[in-house]
């Protein structure tokens, strides 16, 4: 008995750096401030483009199954900000072999757009907006470990008039 588990412990080991060994397709983010300058009390606007090779996707940010693993963006307000919503692009239905239920996913390409609030009392200069991704992405065959992509936004903020 305790020779078989051993072969399976083995196994199951060899399995582990095989699907490591395999190359995890990566995402490409590209932030953008969209309103910039922004006004002291005025909303600005933030988007991250995200770019993964042909072929591969991931599940979108409300999924299909709870099992799945969300694309989900987390954004670090700095002081003097609010996030007020993160608007994530309408998902694509792909079916799956094997799946009953089509998946809930986003495309080799895509973005996501941050509103931000500036706080009226906010002082001239600018900002910095980190970010992060965490998505897992799959294509037809696998789907690999989830990662994530670092985001950097900068806002410049007007003087007050």
């Amino acid at each position: 008995m305790a020779n078989r588990w051993g072969v399976v412990v083995g196994l199951a080991a060899v399995g582990a750096v095989a699907v490591g060994a395999q190359s995890r397709p990566q995402a490409t983010v590209a932030a953008a401030a969209v309103t910039s300058p922004v006004a002291p009390g005025a909303e600005a606007r933030l988007a991250l483009k995200v770019t993964l090779p042909p072929n591969v996707h991931v599940q979108a940010n409300k999924t299909s199954d709870p099992f799945f693993i969300p694309t989900l963006l987390t954004v670090e307000p700095p002081s003097g900000f609010t996030v007020q919503e993160i608007l994530y692009p309408r998902s694509e239905r792909l079916k799956q072999e094997g799946l009953a239920e089509p998946l809930l996913v986003f495309g080799n390409q895509f973005t996501i757009t941050v509103r931000l609030k500036a706080a009226p009392s906010i002082g001239p200069g600018d900002v910095t907006v980190p970010g992060r991704l965490r998505y897992q992405a799959c294509d037809a065959t696998t789907c690999y470990p989830p990662a994530r992509a670092d985001a950097t936004w900068t806002l410049r903020v007007a003087a007050r008039k």
